[in-house]
């Protein structure tokens, strides 16, 4: 660091004397206490300097971290502080002046090295920071914090959910209670207009113990005093498992415990926001007022999307059974439905997504079909004419949803790949496809993509990016693909399901007779007996049940008769190409489906 670059640390070297001055009775102090106690030291004949908001406490803020970076003050948690025998020999060597200390040549030296403006970041002894929520619902207070800091303890409540994460904490672990809203008054920047997301550190601490059941962790917790504000990159998850590996992570990691300020100018103009929130963009004057909107109003949306609303819009599959699939999804990140034709792969896939989303966020979920000729210049990045004739590189979809993902944490993002068999996962993918991998969604595993802009840093997916495929298994192509699925994938199979709740469900919404449906069904699964049992074809070219489920809530007026457009429009199509070469028994099960002759 040059001269200039020293003396600019003036600014805040007023409390770096006062600052060592109480750490030196040898204690611990949290970092809550000690610039209370500097504060009361500094307002003797004086007056109160205020340091708990604004200039003068990010000055004191500085100062502390930039002691710590040049060693004279060592950190002995997340956010508790003693003096260094280096720290002593400053003040020993500056017993009168305050603003002398930045002129040692040893903190002079140090501050070239390490300063917080332009250091490295510290080797990181941890594999992950965690943030978690202190906002329950179903209890008497919604907001636990206090209990949480009075306990000692962090605790999960919300039912069979994140047990996996919560007993994976270490002791050792750095931990923060946040709160995440969004505001669009008082920023420290121009929002534009615009609602800007923010999240809150209400307090930080390290793990000391671990329950192991999913429920609890004791934490020995410092409060911040006061809040300190993350804007753009936040989460609204309840457990939030943060690595190091990006700039962004990075950044909440060092502005959460180590002090450090948050980039902001960097975030606005990032790719993910620039076009609200940049330099460049433009003022938007949005209804509504510009008070802050609570994550627990959020929690409480109307819109809100569980399994329960997928059966109640005509899923046929138990409830438990579709948990066991969200359950694989979550866990796997990647999910196929294989079934013969017509078990409503697709139409399940979607709303498994919504339902992993929490609501019908068509933001969220995106959907496109492979074939044969979908290359990874179309589905990743490739190379595009622009308007002045020239070829620039250009990212497909996939890339879209990973960088949506990835700057947008709080949520869940889905990806929908229908017939997902027919294309090649080698070619689609490239070098992505083995970052597909649920062990391998982290910055650490990154790899560069095969056209990389200049400076463009390696790639990873994010954890919150689901991919959730189809595969016809009638049309199952060479068993090479479903092989560089099956290590990626979680698989499970769908079945032609014609029962009780198909019944009620057509018999309610479509007003077709009970006994007709109980008939129907009957026949329909006399008939894929009979394909399962044929050698040449087997279970996977079974009949679903889509094709015998009206759509939407339309009276069936004459059930007879849309039974025979079905069998004429659908069913005989399909036979003819099972049985190309045997006419007769087309015509033969196509009557007994009918129960009566052609």
């Amino acid at each position: 660091m040059s001269d200039d670059g020293v003396s600019s640390l003036s600014a805040w070297m007023e409390f770096a004397r006062p600052v060592l001055q109480v750490l030196s009775d040898g204690a611990v102090w949290t970092f809550a206490d000690l610039r209370a106690a500097v504060a009361a030291a500094m307002s003797e004949g004086t007056g109160d300097p205020d340091i708990s908001a604004g200039p003068r406490a990010e000055k004191f803020v500085r100062a502390v971290r930039d002691l710590v970076a040049v060693g004279a003050v060592t950190q002995e948690s997340s956010s508790r502080t003693s003096i260094t025998q280096f720290g002593r020999q400053l003040l020993a060597a500056d017993p009168v002046e305050t603003t002398l200390i930045n002129q040692l040549p040893a903190y002079r030296e140090a501050t070239s090295m390490q300063h917080i403006a332009s250091r490295e970041p510290v080797e990181d002894r941890r594999e992950a920071y965690w943030f978690v929520d202190a906002h329950h619902a179903g209890v008497e207070s919604k907001d636990q914090t206090q209990r949480f800091l009075d306990g000692g303890i962090w605790e999960n409540s919300v039912a069979d959910k994140y047990l996996d994460q919560v007993g994976s904490m270490q002791p050792g672990d750095l931990i923060a209670i946040k709160h995440a809203y969004i505001r669009r008054a008082d920023l420290p920047f121009d929002g534009r207009g615009r609602d800007v997301p923010v999240m809150a550190i209400k307090a930080t601490g390290t793990v000391v113990a671990n329950l192991r059941d999913g429920r609890m962790v004791e934490v020995d917790w410092d409060p911040a005093e006061p809040l300190r504000e993350w804007y753009f990159y936040t989460s609204e998850q309840t457990v939030w498992r943060v690595e190091r590996g990006d700039w962004m992570r990075d950044g909440l990691i060092d502005f959460t415990f180590d002090w450090a300020e948050q980039d902001l100018d960097r975030f606005r103009n990032a790719p993910d926001w620039a076009d609200r929130f940049g330099d460049d963009a433009v003022a938007v004057v949005e209804p509504g007022d510009e008070s802050e909107i609570d994550e627990e109003a959020l929690q409480g949306r109307t819109d809100a999307y569980t399994l329960t609303d997928i059966v109640a819009d005509g899923c046929f599959v138990p409830e438990p059974v579709l948990g066991d699939y969200l359950d694989a999804l979550r866990t796997k990140k990647n999910l196929i439905l294989q079934g013969p034709p017509g078990t409503g792969k697709t139409w399940l896939a979607k709303r498994l997504g919504y339902a992993l989303i929490g609501s019908k966020d068509r933001n969220l979920l995106r959907a496109i079909q492979f074939h044969p000729t979908l290359a990874y210049e179309d589905f990743v990045r490739g190379w595009r004419p622009s308007g002045d004739g020239k070829l620039q590189l250009e990212d497909g979809m996939f890339l879209d949803i990973v960088n949506a993902a990835r700057a947008d944490p709080g949520n869940n993002h889905v990806l929908v790949i229908e017939e997902i068999n027919r294309g090649n996962l080698a070619q689609i993918f490239g070098e992505l496809l083995t970052l597909l991998e649920n062990s391998k969604r982290t910055p650490g595993e990154a790899l560069e993509l095969s056209y990389r802009r200049p400076g463009e840093p390696p790639t990873y997916l994010p954890e919150n990016l689901y991919i959730i495929g189809t595969m016809n298994l009638a049309d199952r192509s060479l068993a090479i693909v479903d092989f560089a699925l099956r290590r990626r994938f979680a698989f499970r199979n769908l079945e032609p399901t014609l029962n009780e709740s198909w019944r009620r469900w057509v018999s309610e919404h479509n007003d077709i007779p009970d006994d007709f449906l109980t008939v129907l069904a009957h026949r329909v699964n006399a008939l894929n007996d009979t394909i399962a049992a044929d050698r040449s074809l087997g279970e996977q070219y079974r009949i679903g049940h889509s094709f015998f489920t009206p759509y939407g809530a339309a009276r069936v007026e004459d059930p007879a008769t849309w039974l025979r457009r079905v069998v004429d429009s659908e069913i005989r199509p399909l036979l003819d190409e099972y049985w190309f070469d045997d006419p007769e028994r087309v015509q033969k099960e196509a009557e007994a489906l009918l129960g009566y002759p052609l």
